[in-house]
């Protein structure tokens, strides 16, 4: 028996979330404020494959409340989706921050 909980994910392709180091601040932010336990996550490409959400061209966020995903969709774009996950594997696989934002460099060199 399995402790699926309906929760709901932003699916967007790779980049679109996480490009402008955003999305990092933000989850860590609310980690900070509310605490590890908060069910809020950020699913790379290879997560995202594991869970069964979608495909390795897409990165997803998680989270038990709506609200934020539906605030982070209209900040960000992409698609939601309910889905039905545990949380404990959320917890021991997924606790990582966003990856840092590439940096371009966009200086003029002589």
């Amino acid at each position: 028996m399995t402790n699926s909980v309906s929760l709901f994910a932003l699916v967007a392709p790779v980049g679109q979330l996480t490009g402008n180091g955003q999305l990092r601040e933000t989850i860590s932010e609310r980690r900070n404020r509310k605490g590890n336990d908060i069910a809020f996550w950020y699913l790379p490409p290879d997560l995202v494959v594991k869970f069964g959400i979608a495909d390795s061209s897409q990165e997803v966020v998680i989270s038990d409340e709506i609200t934020a995903v539906n605030w982070l969709k209209l900040r960000f774009g992409g698609e939601v989706k309910n889905i039905n996950l545990e949380i404990e594997k959320l917890r021991q696989f997924a606790m990582e921050l966003p990856p840092k934002p590439f940096i371009k460099d966009i200086s003029v060199h002589n």
